[in-house]
C-alpha cells in the first residue's frame, strides 16, 4: 500500500498477486471452515465434564472475537489485492488499447504509401 501511495503503481505481476489472493483464500479458509477453533473438540463427547472448562476458557480468550477480527483482516487484504489487480488490468487493458492505435496509424500509413504509389504510377504512364 506504501509504494500504491507513493507511486501510484506496483510492480508487482498478475501471477504475484493471484498468488497472494490464493494465499488470503486459504489462510481464510483454514481458519473458518478447515478448523476445530469454533467448534468444542470432540474429546468433550466423550467426557463431557470439561467442556465447561473449555467455554469458560473460549471466552476468557475471546476465540471468537479474534476470529471475527482475523477474517476482517483478511477482507481488508483481499480489497487490497482486488484494488492492484485492477490496477493491472487496466495498466493492460492500456497497453492494448496503445497496440491497436499503432496498428491503426500503420495502416493508415500504409493505405497512405499505397495510394501515392498507385498515383505516381499512374500519372508516369
Amino acid at each position: 500500500p506504501l509504494r500504491l501511495t507513493a507511486t501510484g503503481s506496483t510492480d508487482l505481476t498478475e501471477k504475484e498477486i493471484s498468488q497472494m489472493v490464493g494465499r488470503v483464500f486459504l489462510t481464510r479458509a483454514s481458519v473458518t471452515l478447515r478448523s476445530d477453533i469454533l467448534d468444542s473438540p470432540d474429546v468433550f463427547w466423550d467426557d463431557e465434564r470439561w467442556e465447561p472448562k473449555y467455554g469458560a476458557i473460549y471466552d476468557y480468550l475471546d476465540v471468537a472475537d479474534r476470529v471475527d477480527l482475523l477474517n476482517m483482516r483478511l477482507d481488508v487484504l483481499r480489497d487490497l489485492l482486488d484494488v492492484l489487480n485492477t490496477q493491472l488490468t487496466n495498466r493492460h487493458s492500456s497497453n492494448l488499447e496503445l497496440i491497436v492505435i499503432w496498428l491503426i496509424v500503420v495502416e493508415i500509413a500504409i493505405s497512405l504509401g499505397s495510394f501515392a504509389v498507385d498515383h505516381l504510377l499512374g500519372a508516369a504512364t
